[in-house]
């Protein structure tokens, strides 16, 4: 048993004075701790009694690679989390494995040893993400370990609770977009761990419905427990000094965000937008790189809708320089079709910006009242959104009830308590 607090304490008290001991010395101090152990716990049956009901520390093991060396979707899920968790529960211990780390400013918070205990392997070792740190986490002995992107090692004990986070199930519903040995690769890791797991968390209803109709896992094995984005975003304040020295003199623009590739629809918004009548074209900014490829026919795209003019390209860019970007667009164009959650679009509803986003994946969760829904494979039906947001009154009405929306889902507060009423519902 690993004392941790003052329960372990009396149970551990209680089981030795039980025991028939030889050596009466040995009996005497045990007696003596036991007589400790009791008052404490009168103590605590006082605290009780009169409403005070402290929780017990929890010890919680991360899969961390993502958080110390992914800067796009998982790792700032990652990063977002266990930024939270530290914030609004700093009583637990929070463990974090990973291969290697990587140190910059996104990192830099989660190497402060008086928050967090970092466990990396003695030596490099492929494999130690998958088999060897089991050992290790097994020694520890955690009350929980947490796979925060749909993994989790094998050999964990089972004393310990499981759960794994699941974003996306992208590799199975759009395999044409990975490689064969990925594909293969991601369908049995994820799988497996989908099932050895003793219970998941999946960012969205969507995927939730992902695992349940392809994976086939029953319903009271997955929780939904909505992701927030980085507090810098659900400030109230307006950032100007941070303005990208590109965008300088612009403002009231189109703005997509995120990965440019072939199923965040950029393609359709750029011939959607060749189709708006002159009053309601405006600058468009785009943040985020991707596929060359892809990125090639954007741009030729806007170069045979002769659009250079209204058209963007900024990459490489800071949360605080996101937050201007943001606070200076008209509106979040972002008709994917497919997305574990779409992060853009509550940094944009937070900064009480309007989205036009698809209806269909887990858009219509993230966006709420906040959007114009549209089909993300219908360049008019996104030119006819666009169009239709010009009009002040609704733009007005969209973006205060959007703001009002996230506010009270996507929260740090009420996303981190969530998460912690699973970790102890996972531990009656």
């Amino acid at each position: 048993m690993v004392i941790r607090n003052g329960k372990d304490i009396i149970l551990y008290c209680n089981l030795y004075v039980k025991t028939n001991f030889k050596h009466q010395t040995l009996i005497g101090g045990i007696r003596f701790i036991h007589f400790i152990c009791v008052m404490n716990q009168e103590v605590a049956e006082e605290n009780i009694a009169n409403g005070v009901n402290p929780s017990p520390t929890l010890v919680i093991a991360f899969d961390a690679k993502r958080l110390f060396n992914n800067f796009t979707g998982l790792g700032n899920y990652s990063r977002t989390l266990l930024k939270n968790l530290q914030t609004y529960y700093p009583q637990h211990e929070y463990h974090l494995f990973t291969p290697k780390i990587k140190k910059n400013d996104e990192t830099a918070y989660f190497l402060d040893d008086s928050k967090f205990i970092i466990h990396t392997p003695k030596n490099y070792n492929p494999f130690w993400r998958t088999f060897g740190m089991s050992a290790e986490i097994n020694t520890l002995k955690p009350d929980i370990f947490h796979g925060l992107s749909h993994e989790i090692p094998f050999g964990l004990h089972k004393n310990i609770k499981t759960l794994v986070t699941f974003h996306d199930l992208i590799y199975e519903k759009f395999p044409d977009q990975f490689g064969w040995w990925d594909k293969k690769i991601y369908h049995l890791k994820y799988k497996s761990s989908a099932f050895r797991a003793n219970h998941i968390t999946a960012i969205s209803e969507s995927t939730k419905s992902d695992l349940m109709n392809i994976y086939q896992i029953p319903n009271e094995k997955i929780s939904v427990n909505f992701q927030s984005c980085n507090d810098i975003f659900q400030l109230e304040d307006e950032h100007e000094e941070n303005l990208k020295v590109e965008l300088a003199g612009i403002k009231d623009y189109y703005l997509y965000v995120g990965s440019i590739i072939e199923r965040k629809g950029l393609l359709q918004t750029i011939i959607a937008f060749a189709q708006l009548p002159e009053s309601a074209k405006k600058p468009f900014v785009v943040v985020g790189n991707g596929n060359k490829n892809y990125i090639s026919k954007v741009r030729d795209m806007i170069r045979y809708y002769q659009l250079e003019e209204y058209f963007y390209f900024i990459k490489g860019i800071s949360n605080p320089e996101l937050i201007s970007v943001y606070d200076h667009c008209y509106a979040l164009v972002y008709p994917s079709v497919y997305e574990g959650f779409g992060i853009p679009v509550i940094e944009a509803l937070f900064r009480k910006k309007p989205v036009i986003t698809s209806d269909i994946s887990s858009l219509p969760e993230a966006a709420g009242p906040g959007a114009i829904l549209v089909d993300p494979y219908s360049p008019e039906d996104i030119a006819k959104a666009i169009h239709w947001l010009n009009d002040p009154k609704v733009y007005k009405d969209v973006s205060e009830k959007g703001h009002q929306y996230v506010k009270s889902r996507f929260s740090s507060s009420e996303t981190t308590r969530s998460l912690m009423e699973l970790y102890l519902d996972l531990l009656s």
